[in-house]
């Protein structure tokens, strides 16, 4: 036993250190990632001044619940505290809660891979460990303060607790994402209880027990927590629900087709893995975990409006499953040429989902002008300087957020009521914009450009060279700084 944990411990120390990478290479966030990660800054920093909040400000299309935040707050609170007694910048504080976030999830996942291999076999939990650390997305994802991300360790522990035939805490589990976090899940997870009870494994008298307890107990939790931040009655997930599935409003964010997921969310997110489900189906024990997967991203589907984050979820699961066809043609190497090759094949394929996981990080790190426009500004501009700093929107969604204002003696303001060029924009002493030729013009006679932020636009290919391809880059946005600023400096 304690010869099969150390090759394990290998695997954790391997996703751990994935994740981190992820992290470090893209330490900014993006607009849909805003509202959690600005609500576990204000708990951190403004505590119990509640009127302090981004959310009064900015409290986004929907309202999000505070309860995720505030978990995350209290497990990063004691390094965060001890970063701002030796007067740490607060940017290593957004890093420590993204950590604190991507270990819960990785827990989870340990969780279910040691299930995994007792259920399953040491072969299939190695590699689908190795599959895993691989991909781009599933470990990109995992530091990221959205929603789904909240959920996803809930998720995992509550399918851990269904393999385990653990059916009350499997419920409680389940009910706890449903209602504080991602409403949908009730249709993943919902499939999974029936299957249960169809096989009768539990009882309907039994699941409804536990289903109402548990969805009174996490409903009442959340409402207690969120009317205090809210400042009025209020069930978060409950208005997201209604907004994105009666009133159907998600669809203004765009449309897909329906078997978008299936074309082109599964094959990019499961990389070269995807050819090994096929293999991993003859196995008649993965059909139990494929069912609900399968089943709520066709149902899923209906929903117009499609991200691939939405079902994240499911990628552990169809991971395992492309695990039993890898170890299909490992434990079967020595019998034929074909096995050999199929061998072969496996561990090419984990190869080229790493050069692929590497292109998609090289290219995320372009993609958050706003959070190294945001940084520089406070490596160029001295400490002491009177700065008033305007962020525009397209800056505040790439990568700005309140633990990127380092400086209490600096304004910063994100105010979306005028747009470049208009009278109110002329009395920052700063401005961080979108590069429009137009907008920059207009600020010629107050402002100069202190310097301009690149930011990915393109793949290119150029055969003659080793890779063949580059990342294209253009200017996204523009840092001005006021004239008259530049000549008080002087």
């Amino acid at each position: 036993m304690a010869e099969m944990s150390r090759p394990m411990q290998r695997e954790l120390l391997l996703l751990t250190l994935v994740a981190c990478v992820h992290l470090l290479v893209c330490p900014f966030t993006k607009v849909e990632e805003s509202f959690n990660l600005q609500a576990t800054h204000d708990i951190l920093y403004h505590r119990l001044h509640l009127d302090k909040y981004d959310h009064h400000e900015f409290p986004g299309v929907v309202p999000r619940t505070f309860v995720g935040p505030l978990i995350i707050s209290l497990l990063s609170a004691p390094a965060a505290f001890f970063l701002s007694a030796l007067d740490v910048s607060k940017f290593y504080s957004q890093l420590l809660v993204r950590g604190c976030l991507g270990l819960c999830v990785i827990y989870a996942f340990w969780k279910f891979q040691k299930e995994v291999r007792k259920q399953y076999g040491t072969t299939v939990a190695v590699f689908y460990c190795w599959i895993s650390a691989t991909q781009f997305h599933l470990l990109f994802y995992c530091t990221r303060t959205l929603p789904n991300i909240f959920a996803l360790p809930i998720v995992l522990l509550a399918f851990t607790a269904w393999m385990q035939q653990k059916f009350g805490t499997f419920i409680w589990l389940s009910a706890l994402s449903i209602i504080i976090f991602r409403s949908e899940l009730s249709i993943f997870l919902g499939l999974m209880l029936l299957s249960s009870v169809v096989s009768r494994r539990i009882s309907i008298f039994r699941s409804l027990c536990h289903a109402v307890s548990a969805g009174l107990v996490w409903l009442a939790l959340t409402m207690s927590v969120d009317s205090i931040f809210w400042g009025r009655l209020i069930w978060p997930e409950g208005e997201v629900l209604w907004y994105n599935i009666v009133l159907n409003k998600s669809s203004e964010w765009g449309t897909s087709p329906f078997l978008w997921y299936f074309y082109s969310a599964l094959p990019r997110a499961l990389g070269c893995t995807v050819v090994f489900l096929p293999l991993g189906v003859q196995d008649r024990r993965s059909w139990r975990m494929l069912f609900p997967s399968i089943g709520f991203i066709f149902l899923y589907s209906f929903l117009p409006h499609k991200e691939l984050r939405f079902i994240i979820y499911t990628f552990p699961i169809l991971n395992v499953v492309a695990a039993m066809g890898c170890s299909y043609l490992t434990i079967k190497y020595h019998k034929s040429f074909f096995y050999k090759l199929g061998f072969f094949a496996v561990i090419a394929h984990l190869v080229v989902n790493t050069c692929y996981t590497g292109l998609l990080l090289y290219v995320s790190h372009h993609n958050y002008p706003g959070g190294v426009a945001m940084q520089k500004l406070h490596e160029v501009v001295l400490p002491t300087t009177a700065v008033s700093v305007h962020i525009d929107v397209a800056s505040a969604q790439t990568g700005v957020s309140r633990f990127l204002e380092l400086n209490q003696n600096w304004r910063y303001d994100k105010r979306e009521d005028f747009k470049p060029g208009e009278v109110g924009s002329f009395e920052y002493t700063h401005n961080l914009m979108e590069m429009d030729p137009n907008y920059v013009s207009q600020h010629q006679k107050t402002h100069r450009i202190m310097f301009n932020i690149s930011g990915f636009s393109g793949i290119g290919f150029n055969f003659s060279q080793i890779p063949p391809l580059y990342i294209k880059t253009e200017t996204k946005l523009v840092v001005l700084e006021k004239i008259d600023t530049l000549t008080r400096k002087r």
